[in-house]
């Protein structure tokens, strides 16, 4: 995807210092104290999980783990996104999350993510991207916190075949 200097493109071994530079500065992780192994993430044979990363000129803006393939709840997963600070509120975790929104849609009706009870921004941008809090999963990661469990429809279920029902 290409859309005005900003690119999309598969995530590969040059971009994972600087998706692990986003991690270190960033909610959940930085709070969490946890990592991403990005490697692992782009490691076709080892990952169910798509790996993208959003280029604007030669600099990282952010990236995106997913799975497009129904993982929860016949949906998708989003595993994470991350934004680089200098790019941050510029549209770019819009134009990744829709990017994978689009490719889960072929392959699922419903996208799912989580999001820590102290991320308030995270769940302020869900909340902005049509994303609904359907879920609570406590003291899933640490001790206090919960996760939101949130989703989104992609596209409408099927109709059942009414010419078969009787009255």
């Amino acid at each position: 995807m290409t859309d005005g200097g900003i690119k999309i493109v598969p995530m590969k071994r040059c971009h994972v210092k600087d998706c692990e530079g986003i991690v270190a500065v960033s909610e959940p992780w930085k709070t969490l104290n946890e990592r991403i192994d990005f490697l692992q993430a782009i490691s076709t044979s080892k990952s169910q999980t798509q790996s993208y990363v959003c280029v604007v000129g030669a600099e990282t803006a952010g990236f995106i783990l997913f799975s497009p393939d129904p993982v929860f709840a016949r949906g998708g997963y989003l595993r994470a996104i991350g934004v680089s600070p200098p790019f941050r509120r510029q549209g770019i975790g819009r134009k990744l999350l829709s990017f994978a929104e689009k490719m889960t849609v072929r392959h699922s009706c419903n996208f799912f993510l989580c999001v820590s009870s102290f991320n308030r921004r995270a769940q302020s941008f869900y909340n902005g991207c049509g994303y609904s809090r359907v879920g609570k999963l406590p003291d899933l990661i640490a001790q206090g916190t919960s996760e939101y469990i949130y989703w989104k429809r992609l596209r409408p279920l099927p109709l059942k075949n009414r010419s078969k029902q009787r009255p």
